[in-house]
């Protein structure tokens, strides 16, 4: 229970005021030292002091209720407003050509695509960009809430998306697209900074990984680092010059088989203090995504808010009853004189 003006309860003062007078006005009276009260009880079977002990007990009703419908009581409920604060997160995927590796349905590169698709779905107060990477990284989209957008870029993402024909793209440039992440979180201040690199393939060219973990433990971004594809690889498929699909092959006529430093991706997640984990198939991949959404602790902001109904009238109505009785009683001594 709430009161809008308390101070109105001050006005309870009156009751022993008027006390007081009825007693000074009896003791004038009747020319003896006793209660009002004790009268009021002696005489209790005459008409007379049954009206008095009527009419001052209406009056002290009417004070009572006076005062606290002026003081206005109120019911008071505490609201809970939960206010998330999200993260931002870079997601670096590689394109290079290995990604076509079918070991993940339809291949590594689809596969990490609709994983990502569903984690975006899962996202709310969170901002996401986009790198891709092969012999160098580049930015696909920058930080943005925008996760309409980011599913047309990641239905956009191919291993076309950097020509390897051009010296110096092709490869698997990890430390680049470490670097490249945490040049993205340039303006993200005081939200937590989150790089999230998929790959199947080793860090062959570029900066340093380690280095760029460093770096980035540095800037309080945290790496968590996915290595796609079976363990002990799979064949890479690629169009011979009659535009049909085959596999490469080692310079031994072998098979040629898509992996990647396993121990490498560990460390780069260790050093930037963050995790890694391996995406053998499809159902691991999007499990893979759906743990690292859940490993980010959103800060939550509580707001209490108080919200007040009005509970004064039915002291009101009482109010007014009595005042309706207090009338009646004067009117029928009126009557009676």
């Amino acid at each position: 229970m709430n009161l809008a003006n308390p101070q109105f309860l001050y006005f309870l003062i009156f009751i022993p005021i008027y006390l007081f007078l009825i007693y000074r006005n009896e003791k004038k009276s009747e020319g003896i030292s006793v209660s009002v009260f004790r009268d009021l009880q002696i005489a209790k079977g005459k008409k007379k002091n049954i009206y008095k002990y009527l009419k001052h007990s209406l009056v002290i009703l009417l004070i009572i209720f006076w005062s606290i419908s002026l003081a206005r009581p109120q019911g008071q409920h505490e609201k809970t407003e939960l206010g998330k604060k999200g993260i931002d997160i870079i997601i670096a995927i590689d394109v290079s050509g290995s990604m076509l590796a079918e070991d993940l349905k339809p291949n590594r590169i689809e596969a990490a695509k609709y994983s990502l698709g569903k984690f975006i779905d899962n996202l709310e107060d969170d901002r996401l960009g986009i790198v891709v990477f092969a012999g160098q990284a580049f930015t696909q989209s920058p930080l943005t809430f925008d996760y309409n957008i980011l599913e047309e870029y990641i239905e956009s993402i191919s291993v076309d998306s950097i020509n390897k024909n051009v010296r110096g793209l092709s490869g698997t440039a990890v430390g680049d697209a470490i670097l490249s992440g945490i040049n993205r979180f340039k303006e993200s201040e005081d939200r937590t900074k989150v790089l999230v690199v998929i790959t199947d393939g080793d860090a062959n060219t570029g900066l340093d990984p380690q280095i760029a973990a460093k770096k980035a433990y540095e800037e309080d971004v945290k790496v968590y680092t996915v290595g796609v594809g079976q363990k002990g690889g799979a064949p890479l498929p690629v169009t011979d010059m009659l535009g049909r699909k085959a596999y490469a092959r080692n310079n031994d006529g072998s098979v040629a088989m898509a992996t990647f430093n396993e121990q490498a991706l560990r460390d780069i997640a260790k050093a930037a203090n963050g995790k890694y984990f391996r995406a053998g198939d499809n159902k691991s991949f999007d499990k893979v995504m759906t743990e690292i959404n859940a490993l980010e602790k959103r800060e939550v902001k509580v707001n209490v808010i108080s919200e007040y109904s009005e509970n004064f009238m039915p002291f009101l109505w009482i109010l007014n009853i009595l005042f309706v009785f207090y009338l009646g009683l004067v009117t029928y001594k009126s009557e009676i004189n």
